[in-house]
């Protein structure tokens, strides 16, 4: 039987993941087609970046450990941010980490694109604050 904690703790890295791909649909769309430049380790680095993408911001948004606050995800204010943000991260760790491990003709480099991902994810929340501020905390009231 799997624990509440577990449950939550599975929840949260699923959602990390969903935001993770939505967010960084430009990306995405980019790397698609330029992943020709290096096919062999374009989709290993984007791979590894998602998966620790989704993880990191799981613990991340449960302050495990603290990088700063989080905006909510219904925060639609913050979207063109996150949008742009997101998809700059996706596409350095992926194109990034490709071109590096095919230049240096050393695939097992790949896995350096999740790195490259949790590090620009826990740079988010101080690239928010310069942004916008502090993120709302308390959900819009109706009227």
């Amino acid at each position: 039987m799997v624990s509440v904690g577990v449950r939550a703790w599975l929840g949260q890295v699923f959602f990390g993941g969903a935001e993770l791909s939505v967010l960084s649909t430009p990306s995405f769309a980019v790397v698609v087609f330029a992943q020709i430049l290096y096919p062999d380790a374009v989709p290993l680095a984007g791979l590894t970046a998602i998966v620790s993408g989704s993880i990191a911001l799981a613990a991340f948004r449960g302050d495990s450990p603290n990088v700063g606050k989080w905006p909510r995800r219904s925060e639609l204010t913050s979207m063109p941010l996150r949008v742009s943000y997101f998809s700059v991260v996706f596409f350095l760790a992926s194109m990034g980490v490709g071109f590096v491990a095919v230049s240096l003709d050393a695939l097992w480099l790949t896995p350096l694109g999740g790195v490259v991902q949790v590090l620009g994810l826990a740079a988010f929340p101080a690239v928010y604050h310069a942004v916008y501020g502090e993120p709302v905390q308390k959900p819009v009231e109706q009227i």
